[in-house]
C-alpha cells in the first residue's frame, strides 16, 4: 500500500482507517445483536464492497427479515463486479482491521470470529459526527451485520455472493 502522503485525496477520505474500521465495527455489533457471538473474519470482507457501493448500498432492503438470495434474485446487478470490488477493497479492509485492532475497537475471539469493543451508543455517537454519506455507510454496515447473522453460516453467505472464504 502505498504512504498516506501519496494517496489521491478521494482514497484517503472513503477508504482512511478510521472511516472504514467505525463501519466494520458497526456491522460486527449488527452482527452480535442479532446472533449473540461475534462475526466470522471472512465476513467483514464483504461489508465494505456492499455498503461502499451506493447503488448496491440503496437496494439494500429495510429489513433484514428479507431473504440474501431473494433479495439477490429481485436486485441481481448487486453482485455484478462484486468479487472485483471485494479484491480491491481487500488491503483497505486489513488495514481497518489491524487499526480496530491497534485501539481495541475490533477484538479477535476463538474460533476466527471478531467482536468489537464499540458499544450501540458509541456507534451511535461516531454516525452523529460523519456526514449524510458516511453516515448512510455506517447504518447499513449495522444492518448488514444483522442481515448476514440472519442468513446462516459464513460460507452460505458467501456463497450467495459468489464468493468463497
Amino acid at each position: 500500500m502505498k504512504s498516506w502522503a501519496v494517496r489521491p485525496k478521494e482514497e484517503a477520505y472513503l477508504l482512511n482507517p478510521a472511516f472504514c474500521c467505525t463501519t466494520l465495527a458497526a456491522a460486527v455489533r449488527g452482527y452480535s445483536s442479532a446472533r449473540k457471538e461475534g462475526v466470522p473474519f471472512p465476513l467483514l470482507f464483504m461489508v465494505p464492497p456492499i455498503v461502499l457501493h451506493k447503488p448496491t448500498r440503496d437496494a439494500l432492503p429495510r429489513s433484514a427479515r428479507t431473504s440474501i438470495p431473494a433479495w439477490l434474485q429481485e436486485n441481481p446487478a448487486a453482485r455484478v463486479l462484486f468479487y472485483e470490488r471485494l479484491v480491491s477493497l481487500k488491503p483497505y479492509i486489513k488495514e481497518a482491521i489491524q487499526f480496530g485492532m491497534l485501539l481495541d475497537w475490533i477484538v479477535p475471539r476463538g474460533g476466527g470470529v471478531l467482536e468489537t469493543t464499540l458499544s450501540e451508543r458509541e456507534i451511535n455517537r461516531a454516525i452523529r459526527t460523519l456526514t449524510d454519506e458516511a453516515c448512510v455507510c455506517v447504518m447499513r454496515a449495522r444492518f448488514l451485520g444483522k442481515w448476514f447473522a440472519a442468513a446462516g453460516a459464513a460460507h452460505t453467505v458467501m456463497a450467495f455472493w459468489g464468493v468463497r472464504p
